[in-house]
């Protein structure tokens, strides 16, 4: 649905180039699916088993439904949050996310292009916050599924018409307010990391309310990766083990000797 609307009323045109793009972000898409059947290890799974085991902190006090779904939704989208913020201050954890930021150009397909080293990453840090905290498994599990329909509703190439963005914006974050986290303008790229909730950004101060120069003057993508690796699977899948300064890379290539 996402697709049509976006297809049909862009906020970022044109050359789109579905064609060369929708190939590498659906297909890192089935591969994160693949590694998931493979390795069926979710916060759910492990919320429940901590759940059945009296395990956890809210298992533990026997806390209330409300307490706990609010104490679950809160925590595991903050968790959410820090993890993000995380991604673009460590280089290790950077160097596997910047596949996410790689794509030249913004719309609903953007939301599948993780690599799935990151996915094995965040089962890292929130199946033992699942069960530590001991999440509510049935409210994590429809929170999961709602970050799902928001991220792809976040990365959607749509614009919101101001009148619905403000108000919606101070809770949720919607599509005017995440695409400047896939700006090439490295100050607009660190901000705005919220998944869900848009309260955490401002709450921490890392919150963007527009682009510096406006959205039509917008650069989608980074600058050290250009169209033609970032629509290449294949290099995509090896970015993470090549180097951190990707320009400064192309840069001593470029000024070796050519071989005699």
């Amino acid at each position: 649905m996402l697709a049509a609307i976006e297809w049909a009323a862009p906020a970022f045109g044109p050359a789109t180039r579905r064609q060369d793009r929708w190939p590498t972000n659906f297909g890192i898409g089935l591969l994160n699916i693949g590694l998931a059947m493979l390795v069926p290890v979710t916060a759910v799974v492990a919320a429940q088993w901590a759940r059945k085991q009296g395990i956890g902190l809210l298992n533990i006090a026997q806390a209330p439904f409300w307490i706990a779904a609010l104490a679950t939704i809160l925590v595991r989208s903050l968790a959410g949050y820090l993890f993000h913020v995380t991604e673009h201050k460590v280089r290790a954890l950077w160097r596997i996310h910047r596949i996410h930021h790689c794509d030249t150009h913004l719309d609903v397909s953007t939301s599948l292009r993780n690599h799935p080293l990151e996915l094995v990453a965040l089962l890292c840090v929130i199946v033992p916050l699942a069960v530590a905290i001991g999440f509510d498994p049935w409210v994590l599990a429809a929170f999961e599924l709602v970050e799902s329909m928001t991220n792809a509703f976040g990365h959607a190439n749509l614009r919101l018409p101001e009148k619905i963005d403000r108000p919606l914006r101070w809770i949720f974050v919607t599509p005017n307010m995440h695409c400047l986290h896939h700006s090439a303008f490295q100050p607009e790229t660190d901000s705005n990391y919220g998944q869900v909730f848009s309260f955490w950004d401002r709450l921490f101060g890392t919150y963007s309310a527009a682009p510096r120069d406006g959205y039509g003057a917008m650069r989608i993508g980074l600058d050290e990766i250009n169209f033609e690796q970032a629509s290449d699977i294949v290099w995509q899948m090896k970015l993470p083990a090549m180097g951190h300064d990707l320009r400064a890379t192309k840069a001593s290539r470029a000024e070796k000797p050519a071989p005699r």
